[in-house]
């Protein structure tokens, strides 16, 4: 994985982690498919583990997925389905607030990478979730830091 840290980047790993991510997220959107959080992580490899959050209110699957990434992004019963996780990124819908302070959705992520210094967050506006053709949304725009999970 390139380190990238010292300008405030992401390695190349990461940035298509979050952007395949970002995508299939934006899919689901377009299409109405229902989800609440979903985490992904990879390995150095490549190897990539993928989880949904869904049983509980948006606040609670936010932290287990937070949690599920922290712990090694294992499978079921623990079990280590991919290596060590190098990088990791999180979808989820929520909403953010405009120029003028109005709230619109928006598809936010979180991203982060071992060895980051801290995670960052990105987020694109998003209208008509479920009109298929007719969903937009716009370029990704950057968030701010956070805590890395990693």
């Amino acid at each position: 994985m390139a380190d990238n840290h010292g300008n405030g980047g992401v390695s190349a790993q990461t940035d298509e982690l979050g952007s395949t991510l970002m995508g299939e997220a934006l899919d689901r959107l377009a299409t109405g498919e229902d989800f609440s959080v979903v985490a992904t992580a990879a390995d150095s490899q490549g190897q990539r583990m993928t989880c949904e959050f869904d049983d509980d209110s948006a606040e609670q699957c936010l932290e287990a997925a937070r949690t599920w990434v922290r712990n090694g992004a294992r499978g079921e019963d623990n079990a280590r389905v991919i290596g060590k996780p190098a990088c990791y990124a999180i979808a989820y819908l929520g909403a953010v607030a405009d120029e003028d302070d109005v709230f619109r959705d928006a598809l936010i992520l979180e991203f982060g990478e071992r060895g980051a210094e801290c995670g960052y967050s990105a987020f694109s506006l998003v209208e008509g979730v479920g009109s298929g053709k007719r969903f937009r949304y716009t370029d990704p725009a950057p968030a701010g830091e956070l805590s890395c999970l990693l």
